[in-house]
C-alpha cells in the first residue's frame, strides 16, 4: 500500500494515440461543425476556444423558485446535524463514528485500499491545518471563528473616510483585481439576496462540546449587506484523483485558500473605511450565491460547475456595506449536459445523486438536509454522508469523475464547446471516458507522487 514508485508511461501513450485518432475522426461532423480550427486534430494544445455563454439578469431568470420557498435553518444542514441529531450525534451516530475515525492520527485500519496509507493521512490533516488553524469549523458551518472572528472588528473598521469610489462599476474593478491578487483563482460579486441566508444560524462546534448557552440564534446582520463578494478556488485534480485521503486533502487545501482570501479581503475593506464579514461554509448557502455573482452553473451533483475550473472548486463569500456592481448569472450548457451525462450518479458508491433526467421542484428523498423550493436535481445528503463515515474521510468522486472537471488544456477546451451544442451532449461523455479522463483507478496515487512540478 505504500510502494509509490512506477510510472505509467504505456498507459499515456495509449491515451495519447487514442485521443489523436478519436479527433481525427470527430473533425468533419463536430469539430467542423463547431468552426473549430484544424489545428486542433494537430495536436497544438495552447489553442484556447471559445463557447456559448448567456448572461441573465437574475437567477430567477434562469432556475424556476418557488414564490412559496422559505429560508433553510442551518441546524438542517447535514453537517450541523452532528450537534443535535441522534442518528448523528449519540454513541454509534455517523457524526461521532466519522470524527473519531477523521481525528485519528493514525488512518483508519478498516480501509485497506491504496489512498488510504500513512502518507496520504499525514498529507490530509496537514492540508487541513490551514483551515483548523484560522478559521476552526468553518468548514463545517460554524460562521465568526478564528481569523473569521471578532465580527466587532471587521464591522468598526478604524479608518471612518470612506474611499469615494466614482461609482459601484468602478468599486467592481478595484475590488476584483484586489480579490485575484490576494489570492482568489476567480471572483464575481452578487446582490444581496436574502432567499440564502440561513434563516437561523447554528454553532455546531459549541454544541459538540456542550458548551452552556444556545446553539441557535437568529440571522441577523450587524449592519445593512448591499454586496456579496464571491471569490472560486481551484482544488489539485491530481490529488481528487485519488479517491480517499488525497481527494480530502485537496479540499482541505481548498479551505485554507478560502481562509486567507476572506481574511485578507475584509482587511483590505476594512482599510478603505467600508465594513465586511469573511465567511466559508457558514453564514448562507454558497451555491446560490456564487450562481448569482457569475460564477457558473447548478449541476446534477447540486454542487456548482465553473465555466473553467468546472467542479473542483471552494466557494469563499464577503459580504459588505460597499455598493458594488453586481455580475449577471451565467448559463453555458451544463444543465443541459447533466440531462444526458449522469456520469457523477453512476459512479457515486453511495448511490446519493439523481438519476432522474429532468431536474425537479422537490426533494426525491425524504430529508431535512434537502431544503425545497427551487427546481434542481436533489441528492441525498444522508446516504452521501454515509459514505464518509463508512471511509472517516470525505468523499469527491462525483467531483472527479465529472467531464467538467479536467486540465486546462485543448481537450477541456474542446470538451467545453462539445457540450455547448446538443450533437455534442450526446457523445461528450463517451469521449470523456474515451479519454481516460475522471478515471478512479489506483495508478493515479502513483501519479500524484511521482509528479514533478
Amino acid at each position: 500500500m505504500e510502494q509509490h514508485h512506477f510510472k505509467n508511461d504505456k498507459e499515456n501513450s495509449r491515451r495519447d494515440f487514442l485521443k489523436k485518432s478519436l479527433l481525427s475522426g470527430l473533425s468533419a461532423p463536430v469539430l467542423g461543425g463547431l468552426g473549430v480550427a484544424s489545428a486542433v486534430v494537430a495536436g497544438q494544445e495552447k489553442q484556447k476556444f471559445s463557447f456559448t455563454t448567456k448572461k441573465y439578469k437574475s437567477i430567477d431568470d434562469i432556475y424556476k423558485i418557488s414564490p412559496a420557498y422559505k429560508r433553510m435553518r442551518q441546524k438542517n444542514t447535514i453537517f450541523c446535524r452532528w450537534g443535535w441529531d441522534p442518528k448523528y450525534n449519540e454513541p454509534g451516530g455517523r457524526g461521532l463514528s466519522f470524527m473519531t475515525k477523521w481525528f485519528y492520527m493514525v488512518p483508519n485500519p478498516l480501509v485497506e485500499e491504496p489512498g488510504f496509507g500513512k502518507l496520504e493521512h499525514a498529507l490530509e490533516h496537514a492540508s487541513f491545518a490551514g483551515q483548523n488553524d484560522t478559521t476552526g469549523l468553518s468548514g463545517a458551518g460554524v460562521r465568526n471563528e478564528g481569523i473569521f472572528a471578532d465580527w466587532d472588528r471587521f464591522t468598526n473598521p478604524k479608518i471612518q473616510e470612506k474611499y469615494p469610489f466614482k461609482s459601484p462599476k468602478h468599486a467592481a474593478h478595484y475590488i476584483k483585481r484586489a480579490a485575484r491578487f490576494l489570492g482568489a483563482d476567480d471572483v464575481g460579486v452578487a446582490p444581496y439576496d436574502e432567499r440564502w441566508i440561513y434563516s437561523k444560524w447554528y454553532d455546531v462546534g459549541k454544541a459538540l462540546n456542550k458548551v452552556p448557552g444556545n446553539y441557535e440564534e437568529e440571522a441577523v446582520f450587524p449592519f445593512e449587506i448591499k454586496s456579496v463578494i464571491v471569490t472560486i478556488h481551484e482544488m489539485d485534480k491530481e490529488a481528487m484523483k485519488v479517491p480517499g485521503y488525497l481527494m480530502d486533502a485537496a479540499a482541505g487545501i481548498g479551505y485554507a485558500k478560502m481562509a486567507e482570501a476572506g481574511h485578507k479581503i475584509s482587511v483590505f475593506l476594512n482599510n478603505l473605511g467600508y465594513k465586511a464579514i469573511p465567511a466559508g461554509n457558514d453564514t448562507s448557502m454558497s451555491v446560490p450565491t456564487a450562481i448569482q455573482a457569475g460564477l457558473g452553473e447548478y449541476s446534477r451533483m447540486g454542487t456548482m460547475i465553473h465555466p473553467k475550473y468546472g467542479s473542483g472548486v471552494r466557494i469563499q463569500k464577503v459580504y459588505t456595506d460597499l455598493a458594488i456592481e453586481p455580475d449577471q448569472p451565467i448559463t453555458f450548457g451544463v444543465q443541459e449536459f447533466c440531462k444526458k451525462c449522469k456520469k457523477c450518479a453512476d459512479h457515486c458508491p453511495s448511490k446519493a445523486i439523481s438519476l432522474d433526467e429532468e431536474p425537479g421542484e422537490k426533494p426525491t428523498v425524504d430529508s431535512i438536509s434537502s431544503h425545497p423550493g427551487v427546481k434542481k436535481w436533489y441528492h441525498d445528503n444522508e446516504k452521501c454522508f454515509s459514505q464518509w463515515e463508512k471511509f472517516g474521510t470525505g468523499c469527491g468522486i462525483c467531483l472527479t469523475v465529472c467531464p467538467y472537471n479536467k486540465p486546462d488544456t485543448w481537450v477541456h477546451d474542446l470538451s467545453k464547446m462539445v457540450v455547448s451544442v446538443p450533437i455534442g451532449r450526446d457523445i461528450a461523455r463517451q469521449l470523456d471516458d474515451a479519454f481516460g479522463y475522471g478515471n478512479i483507478e489506483n495508478k493515479n496515487l502513483q501519479n500524484f507522487w511521482n509528479k514533478e512540478d
